[in-house]
């Protein structure tokens, strides 16, 4: 059974405060799994272990007898890779996250690589929101195409359900989608003061969603199909582009809201106040802001319904010459 967070702590200086949430969760020997260069936010007097020597070697529970929960301090590789070691042992784990680009900070999925799965979502998120509005600018970016995705993966939810008789939430599918449209108020009606708490808040809501529909159906559909082909064009190809997950996201939903408008005309404006939102934040909205050639978008509109068995939008898939036009109606390239 997928659980949700007994402690949430968004605040500054929240960091310091997760000696007192340890204490009352009954934890004594966590072990702290970051980054080299989160360490520095590190200032605990507990064990600590690098995500990347963790990944590259065999878990075995033996080693890590010792310790009764794990703390992933870091980015999301620390955090989704403290989050699986959790997972291995059998212990709780605490979410310390020390940027906000997408809602892996609260979700109970792992996404070291594809397919991601489910295990158990953090007991706790102590989210520092002073550590995280020094994260890169970008980083924050992405963070909002992760959140906005939300809109397109609960329409996508939707009908799946009505077409495919797929379960459906649809008290998960509301809270979802009502994180998305309200940081998309947020951010077109507002000086932008207040972004990174409200982000954070919003990301964290998204992977609680995720924990209560025990599925990622609330936060990822079809843009998500569209990044994750992105990913596999990048390798299969050799692609030097550094596009952030949460960049392709956002752009992927331009995109699939646009065609979610065109099956129904009470969605009409919903991609262009979408683009809007991520403009506002300087988060990508074109193949070129991405770094992608118009091929490759093209292409991964092309294959992303086949990235996995989720009945999305793209239905049966967009042949080329759909996904060109859907591409340039939007203006993605």
């Amino acid at each position: 059974m997928i659980t949700t967070p007994r402690f949430t702590i968004i605040e500054d200086g929240a960091i310091n405060k997760l000696k007192d949430v340890l204490k009352k969760l009954n934890l004594k020997n966590p072990l702290v799994v970051t980054g080299k260069h989160t360490k520095k936010y590190c200032k605990f007097p507990y064990d600590i272990e690098y995500y990347d020597k963790i990944l590259s070697q065999t878990i075995k529970k033996q080693d890590y007898i010792q310790y009764d929960c794990i703390v992933g301090v870091g980015g999301g590789r620390s955090i989704d890779t403290g989050k699986y070691l959790a997972y291995k042992l059998g212990v709780p784990f605490i979410s310390v996250p020390t940027t906000a680009s997408n809602d892996g900070i609260a979700s109970p999925i792992v996404s070291i690589k594809q397919p991601s799965f489910m295990v158990e979502a953090p007991i706790a998120i102590i989210a520092d929101t002073e550590i995280i509005k020094k994260s890169p600018k970008r980083l924050l970016s992405a963070g909002m195409g992760d959140i906005v995705s939300n809109i397109t993966a609960v329409l996508d939810w939707k009908l799946a359900y009505k077409e495919k008789g797929e379960r459906y939430s649809e008290s998960s599918a509301i809270f979802s989608k009502t994180i998305a449209k309200e940081l998309i108020s947020y951010v077109l009606n507002s000086d932008l003061s207040e972004y990174t708490n409200k982000l954070v808040k919003a990301l964290v809501g998204s992977g609680i969603a995720i924990a209560i529909a025990n599925s990622s159906r609330p936060a990822s559909g079809s843009e998500h199909l569209f990044s994750h082909a992105l990913d596999l064009l990048k390798e299969k190809y050799n692609l030097n582009v550094n596009s952030l997950h949460g960049e392709q996201c956002g752009v992927g939903t331009i995109m699939m809201s646009y065609l979610h408008e065109k099956e129904n005309k009470k969605l009409s404006g919903l991609s262009t106040k979408i683009k809007e939102s991520l403009k506002k934040v300087n988060a990508p909205t074109t193949s070129k802001e991405l770094g992608f050639d118009e091929d490759i978008i093209i292409e991964a509109l092309t294959i992303a319904h086949k990235i996995r068995n989720r009945w999305t939008i793209l239905r049966d898939g967009l042949n080329r010459e759909e996904a060109k036009k859907l591409a340039e109606e939007t203006g993605v390239i």
